[in-house]
């Protein structure tokens, strides 16, 4: 939550949420959603249900701030839209996570790792799950119209964000550290089905939630009378689209298919 206040009344956004940017994203990310649960099916791919589970959220997220756009001074929408778009990288990380695992797998490269397949996914969820938890009770801490409990509820989910960046840096240099080796013992257009461009895109996705996250910590930092924060162009540019490259990307470099 990152919202302004004054005396226990909510003063709204800074700006008047844009409407089309709202249904815009609604449908890509709609789209997007079923694009994953035909392939979840079809690939038996049910390690990708976390990010089925992140794009629905985004969704609906989206269609929250298509209500807020009609009623811009509706707290309860600002809330909802916050408990529904913040979290949600998170469950597209799970995935990310699990999928690395896989690829591993799929190219026999478990020696090459330098975390145990067995061992990754439980103890980057673990971090996954802790982001959650400590993102929600920030959020949750700015349900009130009080500024000084959304003052320290910002700083919660800061904590929260950045620590998610620190899961995220350790999962990147793993990842890196598997590209490298692997690549050197059979060659960058070896393996199956071109498994570079598998693990690239795992890579890339990671990279468009860390930028989302950085991003976040700064607009938390500043709060809400803060150049990110008053103006809505940071929220489509550096959150919305980001995600939606991360999903898009997943989507069209499945790992189901190693």
């Amino acid at each position: 939550m990152n919202a302004a206040t004054d005396d226990g009344r909510w003063l709204g956004l800074p700006y008047h949420p844009n409407a089309a940017a709202a249904i815009i994203f609604i449908a890509t990310f709609g789209l997007a959603t079923l694009g994953h649960i035909g392939h979840i099916f079809w690939l038996r791919a049910w390690h990708f249900i976390p990010l089925l589970i992140g794009c629905v959220m985004e969704t609906f997220g989206y269609y929250v701030r298509f209500w807020l756009s009609r009623s811009p001074t509706n707290f309860k929408a600002y809330v909802l839209y916050d408990l529904l778009v913040l979290p949600a990288p998170i469950f597209l990380a799970a995935t990310i996570y699990m999928s690395l695992s896989r690829i591993i797998m799929a190219l026999a490269a478990q020696d090459l790792s330098p975390v145990r397949p067995s061992r990754m996914s439980k103890w980057f969820i673990f971090g996954d799950v802790v982001c959650f938890l400590v993102q929600l009770a920030g959020v949750g801490m700015g349900v009130t119209t009080s500024r000084n409990i959304q003052e320290i509820g910002a700083k919660v989910v800061v904590v929260g964000l950045v620590f998610q960046i620190l899961v995220f840096a350790l999962f990147i240099s793993a990842a890196v550290t598997l590209y490298r080796r692997y690549k050197s013992q059979v060659g960058p257009d070896s393996g199956p089905l071109e498994w570079r461009r598998y693990l690239i895109s795992l890579l890339t996705a990671s990279g468009c939630i860390v930028i989302r996250n950085i991003v976040r910590v700064v607009e938390y930092a500043q709060g809400p009378d803060g150049s990110i924060a008053s103006h809505e162009v940071f929220v489509y540019l550096f959150n919305a689209l980001l995600m939606l490259c991360a999903v898009v990307l997943m989507l069209a470099l499945h790992p189901g298919y190693l």
